[in-house]
Parts: C-alpha cells; sequence; structure tokens
C-alpha cells in the first residue's frame, strides 16, 4: 500500500527532551498527518521495549510504532517514506509520499530535522537539491 497527501501546515521543534516533527493537510483538524518524535535521551527501559529509537504515527491511517523507515527521499516540496516490511506496524506499508507548497518548509529545514530525527538509526537519508 501506498500513501500520499498534501502537506499544508508543517512544524519542527524540540519539547522535553524531545525532538518533533510534523505535517499535515489541515492545521485545525487534520485528516492526514506525519508525526515524528525522538527522544534524546532513552533509559534501560526504553531500550528493553525497543523504544529507544524514533515513533511514526501516520494520522488517517491508524498506524503507528517505532522505527520501520528504511529510507528517506527529500527533495523540494517533496518527501517520501519508504518503509521497512520486518516491522508488524508498518507491514504492507510501501510508502508514503507528502507534498507541499513552497514556503510552507525550506529544504534545509526539513534535512535538518529530520537528520535530527534519524541520527544514528540506519535510515539513509537522500537529499535532491533542484
Amino acid at each position: 500500500m501506498k500513501l500520499m497527501f498534501d502537506a499544508v501546515t508543517y512544524s519542527a521543534y524540540t519539547e522535553d527532551e524531545v525532538s518533533i516533527l510534523g505535517l499535515a493537510d489541515d492545521p485545525a483538524e487534520p485528516g492526514q498527518y506525519l508525526l515524528l518524535q525522538r527522544a534524546q535521551e532513552c533509559d534501560e527501559q526504553d531500550r528493553a521495549l525497543g523504544m529507544d529509537t524514533y515513533y511514526v504515527e501516520l494520522g488517517g491511517q491508524g498506524l503507528a510504532g517505532y522505527g520501520g523507515i528504511d529510507r528517506v527521499q527529500l527533495a523540494p516540496g517533496h518527501l517520501t517514506l519508504q518503509f521497512s516490511q520486518a516491522l508488524a506496524w508498518c507491514q504492507g506499508l510501501s510508502s508514503l509520499e507528502v507534498r507541499w507548497r513552497p514556503g510552507l518548509a525550506s529544504l534545509e529545514q526539513l534535512e535538518a530535522a529530520l537528520q535530527g530525527i534519524f541520527d544514528a538509526t540506519g535510515t539513509l537519508i537522500a537529499t535532491r537539491h533542484e
């Protein structure tokens, strides 16, 4: 299954030592959204439960879990996530494509936020500057 939506709102920030990145189709009542979160510090319990990585939530689809993104492709106005088939939460989901209009988020802003989320996870980030 491939998912796709057009984002009209973007946010990336750190709160309570958690890095957060979100893209959504509506700022007030999103029907579809991508939420990525990653704690800056993990404890032994997080590691034991497999929660010592990033968290992914795909609103509108009821899909959520820890890890599971193999590759990120980023280009101006375009983000594609390719999912692993090894984790139960994202089995059957091959990719998510998010598009947005110029001015919503710069390539540099999104790339920096994604690097913070995926640092040392093995997820490959490929950026195409056009």
